[in-house]
């Protein structure tokens, strides 16, 4: 795959993300309000969306990561184990530890 290849995969990824964020942001409008206002309000979102470097980082990160193969817990590089385990005393740490 050549990088004009990558280029057009992840721009029409960040705008199908985009336009999904948009859309479940004006569903609880839909019926409420004109739909020449939910155009206006699509048209501010999205221009917030993809002009606002905050939101750009944010888009990015959610563009970086994988999509997991199941659901369940996913381990965090570099953090710490969890609390309480491979020691006595609960997996909460409460109580006489090591007793």
């Amino acid at each position: 795959m050549s990088q004009d290849d990558r280029n057009d995969e992840q721009r029409l990824r960040a705008e199908r993300v985009v336009a999904e964020t948009i859309e479940r942001s004006l569903a609880p409008y839909r019926g409420l309000v004109p739909e020449a206002m939910l155009a206006q309000l699509r048209e501010a979102m999205e221009d917030e969306l993809v002009k606002n470097p905050t939101s750009v980082a944010l888009l990015r990160q959610l563009m970086a990561r994988p999509v997991p193969s199941s659901s369940g817990e996913v381990p965090c590089e570099g953090a710490p184990a969890e609390r309480g385990h491979d020691r006595k005393g609960g997996a909460a740490g409460g109580g006489r530890e090591g007793a």
